[in-house]
């Protein structure tokens, strides 16, 4: 439980860093407002939407193959506003929807990956 907490802090945290570092944006949780193209944004929305009704692994893939398609610098912070979003997220509803920190931190990693930032991810979950 402790360990599964503290990759949840590590992805919450890994975001914000990137979004700082990369972006220039500076808060505690992100929107899908902050993305500039609409399609993206609307795509992001309903991304979200699907994670509410608990498709957190098929959604999950739909992003990154969005992503691998167009690694847009909007795709990254749509990546980034996911995790962000999935982040929240308590273990329970995690482990009812078939997920778990796990999963999600070798996303982010995945996310990371896409866009050249292997080490950036590593840094982050190099204890775990």
């Amino acid at each position: 439980m402790f360990e599964q907490d503290y990759i949840m802090r590590l992805i919450k945290d890994a975001v914000k860093m990137a979004m700082k570092l990369i972006f220039h944006i500076e808060a505690d949780n992100f929107s899908p407002y902050l993305i500039e193209n609409p399609e993206v944004r609307e795509n992001t929305e309903m991304l979200l939407k699907h994670l509410d009704n608990g498709n957190i692994r098929v959604t999950e893939q739909e992003l990154l193959a969005k992503i691998k398609q167009n690694p847009t610098p909007d795709n990254l912070l749509s990546g980034l506003v996911f995790y962000s979003y999935l982040s929240d997220k308590d273990e329970e509803y995690l482990s009812a929807h078939n997920s778990t920190p796990e999963e999600l931190k070798n996303g982010i990693k995945q996310l990371m990956s896409l866009y050249g930032m292997d080490s950036f991810a590593e840094n982050f979950f190099f204890d775990i």
